[in-house]
């Protein structure tokens, strides 16, 4: 089972700015709150692998979480949210070869809104939609039950 982290608030989140591919907007307090929100969390719950879109605010919330369960992170590309240039075929491309790939159970991917919401929505069945910031959102791979183990704030 995959957990799905949303990186925590970034600057361009509260100015209400797509930010796509652009990876430079960092995280703001709330943000880094939320990932060490995330990070609390999902202490115990035996995470084996981090993996992390290479936008700076979802590494700096890898990051965080990171130092509290003792991992590395790992920067993976296919998690970028969807870019501007992108269509959802495109995105749903690329999450595809995320699930496709033979991942550890309680391996935690830290990505982007709509990026989690085609992966859950793709897992689960359901109708897609974007995660909150700061989320952990997990879909039992038998019964393709959504549980959102962190709600934002």
């Amino acid at each position: 089972m995959i957990l799905w982290v949303r990186h925590g608030q970034s600057t361009w989140n509260v100015l209400d700015r797509l930010q796509g591919h652009e990876l430079s907007p960092p995280l703001t307090e709330l943000g880094r709150e939320q990932a060490a929100q995330a990070a609390d969390a999902l202490a115990g719950r035996g995470v084996v692998r981090l993996l992390s879109s290479p936008a700076t605010r979802a590494v700096e919330t890898a990051e965080i979480i990171a130092a509290a369960l003792g991992l590395e992170v790992e920067i993976e590309p296919l998690l970028l949210e969807k870019g501007l240039e992108e269509d959802y075929t495109t995105v749903l491309l690329r999450v595809r070869q995320i699930l496709d790939r033979d991942l550890p159970d309680h391996t935690v991917a830290v990505s982007h809104g709509d990026t989690i919401g085609l992966a859950v929505g793709m897992l689960s069945g359901q109708r897609p939609e974007p995660a909150a910031n700061g989320s952990i959102t997990a879909v039992d791979p038998g019964t393709r039950e959504v549980s959102v183990v962190l709600p934002s704030r």
